[in-house]
């Protein structure tokens, strides 16, 4: 929903491109089937991510076929089959991607407002898929996560630790639903540890237009004196370190993963992780030109 974990192509095999792009279409695909056409537009790299990750916990290895779709309607490409980790993604996406718009509904002032009112009914209608195939849990602990987070953000906390902790709780939540044992507990620290590097990465972004709109942000409560309409220079570098750091417990966490029967996907998590989420943490912070996808 954020965009931010992406791969980084220069530096991606041709097989692992050919591999991302069959399971970002597969998603596709099955948020189409599972919660409407409609929720294709909710398709994001930062799920494809997520499916990728449910992948590697679960052992599943995706079936891929040729296929077309409307967005390439000239040559069939390989798409992955809906299997249970894409299936499950899309219903989870529809069910966050709700809670993301009450949320905007509730933050947002003007046509940011407006425009999440118009796709509300879309979204309650996406959610109420999901609930009905059995995610009425995930629903719950999503949408009391949201609360949480909204509730200390009203309080304008000038720190950006707790905030993004929240964050991270709920992202570790998502990616572990369902699961036990130890691939619940990888699951656990892999989406705390992205939740974390999102959100802080997501408050920079938004420095500025926080700021001059008055949205809570937890940077500007901490560096904004009045007068600032951009993070300093040394401010960017200390929350570079403060990213690293996330990345640097996400690599502990990813360095369990078994995926030594499927090469193509441990290439494409590696690449993600050492070279996609840093060029992003680049651009956001110094205007570095955008090389992943």
């Amino acid at each position: 929903m954020y965009g931010y974990l992406r791969t980084f192509a220069p530096e991606m095999k041709v097989r692992e491109q050919e591999y991302y792009r069959a399971v970002y279409c597969g998603l596709c695909r099955a948020l189409g089937k599972c919660t409407g056409q409609s929720s294709r537009m909710t398709l994001s790299y930062d799920f494809t991510f997520y499916a990728l990750c449910r992948m590697a916990l679960t052992g599943e290895r995706p079936t891929m076929k040729p296929r077309r779709c409307i967005a390439h309607p000239t040559r069939r490409r390989p798409m992955a089959e809906g299997g249970d980790a894409l299936i499950h993604t899309a219903y989870l996406s529809g069910v966050l991607a709700y809670h993301k718009v009450k949320d905007d509904m509730r933050d947002e002032r003007g046509l940011k407002r407006a425009a999440a009112a118009s796709v509300s009914p879309f979204m309650r209608s996406y959610r109420r898929k999901a609930i009905k195939k059995g995610y009425a849990e995930a629903d719950g602990e999503v949408a009391a996560a949201m609360e949480a987070l909204c509730r200390l953000e009203s309080q304008r906390p000038p720190s950006v630790d707790e905030p993004a902790s929240l964050f991270g709780d709920l992202m570790a939540a998502l990616l572990a639903h369902g699961l036990t044992g130890n691939a619940a507990t990888l699951g656990k620290k892999i989406g705390y540890h992205v939740g974390r590097w999102v959100y802080i990465l997501d408050a920079a972004d938004d420095f500025s237009a926080d700021v001059k709109s008055g949205r809570y942000n937890p940077l500007a409560c901490l560096y904004a004196d009045g007068s600032l309409s951009e993070l300093p220079a040394d401010k960017r570098e200390e929350l570079r370190d403060a990213l690293l750091v996330e990345l640097s417990e996400l690599e502990c966490a990813f360095d369990l993963l078994d995926v030594s029967d499927d090469p193509d996907l441990g290439g494409i998590l590696t690449n993600i992780l050492y070279l996609g989420m840093p060029a992003e943490a680049e651009r956001v912070l110094f205007g570095k030109e955008k090389t992943s996808e």
